[in-house]
C-alpha cells in the first residue's frame, strides 16, 4: 500500500494546491511522473504498478478538470534512467537484488544488461534527455497537448 498511499496522495494533494492558482490570464502545465509499471502485467510489482496506473488515470481526468481554465496536464513515463545512480538516485538500491540476481552490477544492467536489452532501442534514457523532454512538453511548442502520456521507454512500452 506504500506506493499507493504515497505517490497518488502526494500527487493529488500537489496538484490541487498548485492548480488554483494556474490558468486563468495565462496557459498553465503540470508535468507529472509515471513508471512502465503502469502498463505491465508481471509479478512482484503490484503496488508499484497499481500507483503508475493511477498516476497515469489521475494525469488525464486531472487534464480534463483544468482544460476549461487553460492548464494542460501531461504525464512523462520514462524507464529506469541509465545515469540516476551515478546521480544519487534511490535506484541503485532499487535494482540492486535484481541486479545480482542477473551477475550483473546496476550500472552493468541499466547501461546495456537486461534492463536495456528489453528496449525496443536496447537503451535506457538519461537524465538529461528526460529533462529536454519535460522541457519542451511545458513549452507552447507542446501547446496543442494534454492528457496524454509521453512515452520515454525507449520501447519497452509501445502504447
Amino acid at each position: 500500500m506504500r506506493p499507493i498511499d504515497g505517490f497518488l496522495r502526494t500527487l493529488f494533494i500537489t496538484s490541487k494546491a498548485v492548480a488554483r492558482h494556474m490558468g486563468g490570464e495565462g496557459p498553465g502545465v503540470i508535468l507529472t511522473l509515471s513508471e512502465p509499471g503502469a502498463k505491465l502485467a508481471v509479478g512482484g510489482i503490484l503496488g508499484h504498478a497499481v500507483s503508475a496506473a493511477g498516476k497515469e488515470a489521475f494525469s488525464r481526468v486531472l487534464a480534463a478538470e483544468l482544460a476549461p481554465r487553460n492548464v494542460r496536464v501531461i504525464g512523462i513515463r520514462p524507464h529506469a534512467v541509465v545515469d540516476a545512480p551515478a546521480a544519487g538516485s534511490y535506484t541503485k538500491e532499487l535494482f540492486e537484488q535484481a541486479a545480482a540476481a542477473a551477475g550483473q552490477s546496476v550500472q552493468e544492467m541499466l547501461e546495456g544488461g537486461a534492463m536495456a536489452q528489453g528496449t525496443l532501442l536496447k537503451r535506457l534514457p538519461t537524465l538529461s534527455g528526460i529533462a529536454e523532454t519535460a522541457a519542451f512538453l511545458a513549452s507552447e511548442r507542446a501547446g496543442a497537448m494534454t492528457g496524454t502520456i509521453a512515452n520515454l521507454t525507449g520501447g519497452a512500452i509501445v502504447d
